[in-house]
């Protein structure tokens, strides 16, 4: 029988996912925001249709026959924050799975960050360590994960992925050096990243899908650099003078400074295609 997942913010992640599920057999539902956004994801999806959590009448219906739902909605560009997506959209969201009349078991799949760890001095931390509620963004996506992991439904299986900073196609390091490269930067360039590959993301839904699992699991590669140790291999390979790193971070920003462990998922038997990164990352990171 044909498995079948939605997929709620059909995006740089979510958009790989369809992609991929979809050649592996499931139908795919995908959803989103806009009427453009909807457009972009007709050819890779088998129904498409506008969603908006953030409304709390919207139409929660096709979630009663689904056998997975994959959340990787993020804020927009065109100035959507992250309490309407993060604090109404996710508990919006949690109430209709409470209340969904099928008993059909569902693995949820929820697409958080890393970067909740916040500024741990550069030290390890793994899926048991205390989160960083200080910065309302963190507190938002904290309580969003609190939220799917706790409906106190039986039949539903929530499982929470810890991305990094995200890179493959499109997002490629050296084009951002080579723009960055003799600027300054105001952030702290000794500052510890996360990073995942959009390959690695992809093959972590599966593979929470076909393992079921359950909880919460960092996938982040090996990398092991901090802004200023990644930004210098990259100069200096391409001969440009090195990006100016700021030594702290302004008032008031959302930092992430941890060395993320990933060894979880690999205990799961989960092994990565891309274990570590040089020359590319994403550019929300910058």
């Amino acid at each position: 029988m044909t498995k079948s997942i939605a997929i709620i913010g059909c995006g740089y992640v979510g958009g790989d996912a369809a992609t991929a599920l979809r050649y592996s057999g499931y139908r795919v539902t995908g959803t989103s925001r806009s009427t453009q956004g909807l457009i972009g994801i007709r050819d890779i999806v088998d129904e498409a249709f506008l969603l908006d959590i953030s409304d709390e009448h919207f139409h929660s219906s096709f979630l009663e026959h689904q056998d997975a739902l994959l959340v990787s909605a993020a804020p927009t560009r065109n100035g959507e924050g992250y309490e309407s997506l993060f604090g109404k959209g996710i508990s919006n969201l949690a109430n209709a799975l409470r209340n969904r009349k099928s008993s059909t078991p569902l693995q949820l799949i929820y697409i958080s960050s890393a970067g909740i760890y916040g500024d741990c001095g550069g030290e390890m931390v793994d899926e048991s360590t205390e989160v960083d509620c200080s910065h309302q963004v963190n507190k938002l996506l904290v309580d969003s994960e609190k939220m799917l992991l706790n409906l106190g439904r039986q039949d539903v299986n929530s499982c929470i992925l810890r991305l990094g900073g995200i890179y493959g196609p499109g997002r490629d390091m050296v084009s951002l050096i080579k723009q960055a490269a003799g600027s300054q930067i105001p952030k702290n360039g000794d500052d510890m990243q996360s990073w995942t590959s959009i390959l690695d993301i992809t093959r972590a839904i599966k593979f929470a899908l076909e393992n079921k699992l359950r909880g919460i699991y960092n996938i982040v590669d090996d990398t092991r650099l901090t802004r200023r140790q990644l930004s210098n291999k990259v100069c200096e390979a391409e001969g440009l003078p090195p990006v100016l790193w700021a030594n702290t971070n302004l008032p008031g920003m959302r930092v992430s400074n941890a060395l993320v462990s990933n060894q979880k998922i690999k205990d799961a038997g989960f092994e990565f295609s891309s274990p570590k990164m040089f020359v590319e990352v994403a550019a929300t990171h910058f």
